[in-house]
């Protein structure tokens, strides 16, 4: 293989101060193409030289190297746009879309003209993502606050069309429509925010016209199996607004319970808060928990099902509150929450207070073998006794009520509390 430096036209040996970093920078790279037969720059020379200045751009890069980064750059832009010339279709067009927003995103002298330029380069260069590209030029106009300039960047990719229709062009297409609507809806909430003026009636007419625009686009892509959280907030957003509950209702249980749909939490999480906002009956409150229950048995709101079902005063609640806040605190990130023990502590309180000790061994029995190296060993009674002493008493009155109170965690509490109580008398005879 060709010395790198020699292809790119680069003096390695010069030394590398200030003064020369940046002639060298400002020089322009000049690729020179080795020809086949017939005169032309040969493709596999092409390739060649891409990859070495691949492999440049990533050193530049790791060593936050920008600008050097830049100028190799320019150079594979080069060999994208020769290669299309030369009808080639290279496959690394969509690395240097990315690599490309990267560096400019690092450039502390770039401007929003120049991530134009390159979105609009790349765009000619890379045919097969120029939907792609749309979309994520829109996200950057978004960014900048250009509302108008992105929508025309999604119209333009939504009615792109090169060679054969593909499912991967139909999912970006889908995609593209999604946030056409999503737009739609920014813009809605612009109108929503702004201060009312003299004109109101105009006002509300052009809030009203965002908002069919954006529902009907919205409710076509949302109507499609999918894991379409934003745009669903959204949708329910505008309709919340319009006081249209039963088709919100409506288009949030299909989410959620559409068997044709992935399943999908969020889903869930989004009924369970609109029908809470809405002073739902707790039956339907806890049918949506228990739902996400079974799918996420560690999720936060699980704590809500315990309160909900410790409410109803039936015995099959309570115990599968029981059963459910025992089930959370298997879970490495609810080991020390004190929520989560207290919320278990007061279960138990309340079947003992309704004779129910049976219903707690049973459920013990079957944990204790887990339990008591997960929570209870004498290291981790150290360790919580130094980082929340409230958590101690809690799960000491938790042991106090399964008959495990000679438990080495126990111990270790009893034998500190005693060696505080010593010191506080030591202190107070010595004065």
């Amino acid at each position: 293989m060709d010395d790198l430096e020699a292809e790119l036209n680069i003096a390695h040996d010069a030394p590398e101060d200030d003064s020369t970093s940046q002639e060298r920078l400002q020089i322009p790279v000049y690729i020179q193409y080795q020809t086949n037969e017939k005169g032309a720059p040969s493709s596999m020379n092409f390739l060649k030289t891409n990859r070495k200045c691949l492999k440049q751009i990533r050193d530049a890069m790791l060593l936050h190297n920008w600008q050097e980064a830049l100028v190799y750059y320019n150079n594979c832009i080069q060999t994208l746009e020769a290669m299309s010339v030369m009808g080639l279709h290279p496959t690394t067009s969509e690395i240097m879309w990315r690599i490309g927003t990267e560096i400019l995103r690092h450039l502390p002298n770039a401007t929003a003209e120049d991530f134009n330029a390159v979105y609009e380069q790349l765009k000619n260069n890379g045919v097969k993502n120029f939907s792609k590209i749309c979309l994520e030029h829109s996200f950057h106009l978004l960014l900048n606050g250009q509302m108008d300039e992105a929508k025309r960047q999604l119209s333009i990719g939504q009615s792109w069309k090169h060679g054969t229709f593909t499912i991967a062009q139909g999912d970006t297409k889908k995609l593209i429509q999604a946030y056409c609507g999503f737009l739609d809806y920014l813009i809605w909430c612009k109108k929503k925010s702004s201060v009312p003026g003299t004109d109101e009636m105009s006002r509300n007419c052009d809030m009203h016209s965002c908002f069919r625009q954006a529902s009907v686009t919205l409710k076509e892509i949302i109507s499609q199996p999918g894991i379409w959280d934003p745009f669903v907030l959204s949708f329910i957003d505008m309709l919340e607004f319009y006081n249209d509950e039963d088709g919100a209702l409506e288009v949030l249980e299909n989410y959620a319970y559409n068997e044709d749909f992935p399943i999908n939490p969020n889903a869930h999480v989004y009924l369970y808060h609109f029908l809470k906002r809405h002073n739902a009956p707790e039956a339907k409150l806890i049918g949506s928990l228990k739902v996400l229950q079974t799918l996420v048995p560690s999720h936060e709101l699980m704590l809500e099902l315990c309160s909900l079902l410790k409410h109803t005063k039936l015995m099959s609640d309570l115990e599968d509150a029981f059963s459910i806040s025992m089930d959370l605190l298997e879970f490495a990130s609810w080991k020390c929450d004190i929520k989560a023990w207290s919320c278990l502590l007061n279960i138990m309180k309340i079947l003992k207070r309704k004779k129910c000790k049976e219903t707690i061994k049973k459920e013990w029995k079957s944990r204790r073998p887990l339990w008591f190296p997960l929570h209870f060993r004498s290291y981790i009674s150290k360790k919580d006794i130094v980082e929340n002493i409230s958590l101690v008493k809690v799960k000491r009155e938790v042991l106090k009520i399964v008959g495990e109170k000679d438990s080495p965690y126990c111990k270790v509490f009893w034998k500190s509390k005693s060696k505080r109580k010593t010191k506080k008398w030591t202190v107070w005879e010595n004065q």
